[in-house]
């Protein structure tokens, strides 16, 4: 299975986190309200006390795993009828297809403590597609040497440890399947994933591209050399995430 860089907005996001974690006055968090900031293609930019705490981002990896993260994305911004969040209707363009796009309608709808998020997507014409998932990135100055927690439906729990120190050549810190994901439960950074259903979980250690985060991972496709798809195809995505704090959702 692959990992793959980020892309240089997720970059600055989190090279701002460490600053502004590193430059922290000490002052605790954990009653500061969670921010959802949502930019203009539908990626959710997560922070707590003005500092990013998490990024949630679609993205796709067309032949040869070259990426097309939802940054990079068009769309068309609406409010969902009565207030109840924002509908992003938008193409992403799946390098080395060409020509091929993913057409993607993406809901965010705010919760309590959180936000759930679907994402309708559709094949624009037959293509290879290597990668095709939703990730929420964690900045390792904030969730280092914690854990995340994985229930099993038939099996005891999995417990994955987010490593102070990054093991050379080691990317992949668990696969497996799961229908909820716990991270640094009980803690102020708090961020729990529910799924409707048991799906493919990964999680990594982007620091082997020096990129400061780790990932979690739920992929729909994650195939070397790559999946044909027919034009016309479709994938359902949908998800809750909570947090430790009440949430509030911002723009775009």
């Amino acid at each position: 299975m692959k990992g793959y860089p980020m892309s240089s907005f997720a970059r600055g996001l989190f090279a701002l986190a460490m600053g502004a974690l590193l430059g922290s006055t000490g002052v605790s968090r954990s009653q500061e309200a969670t921010t959802v900031k949502l930019s203009p293609s539908g990626v959710l930019d997560i922070s707590r006390g003005g500092v990013p705490v998490g990024l949630v981002e679609l993205s796709a990896h067309g032949a040869e795993w070259t990426h097309a993260p939802q940054k990079e994305a068009k769309a068309v911004v609406s409010d969902l009828p009565g207030g109840a969040g924002k509908q992003f209707v938008g193409t992403l363009a799946i390098p080395k297809t060409d020509g091929g796009e993913i057409r993607y309608t993406q809901t965010v709808k705010p919760l309590s403590q959180g936000v759930r998020i679907e994402y309708d997507l559709t094949m624009s014409k037959d293509m290879k597609v290597s990668g095709l998932q939703f990730s929420l990135y964690l900045p390792v100055e904030a969730y280092a040497g914690k854990e995340v927690l994985i229930p099993q439906l038939r099996d005891d729990p999995k417990l994955v440890g987010l490593p102070k120190e990054h093991q050379k050549g080691k990317f992949q810190l668990w696969s497996g399947q799961g229908a909820k994901i716990e991270l640094a439960k009980g803690t102020p950074e708090a961020v729990t994933i529910e799924l409707r259903a048991a799906t493919d979980v990964v999680v990594q250690d982007l620091r082997q591209w020096e990129q400061p985060v780790f990932e979690v991972r739920f992929p729909a496709i994650m195939q070397d050399p790559g999946r044909d798809v027919k034009a016309g195809d479709r994938f359902h995505l949908d998800l809750t995430v909570t947090f430790a704090t009440p949430a509030r959702i911002e723009g775009p």
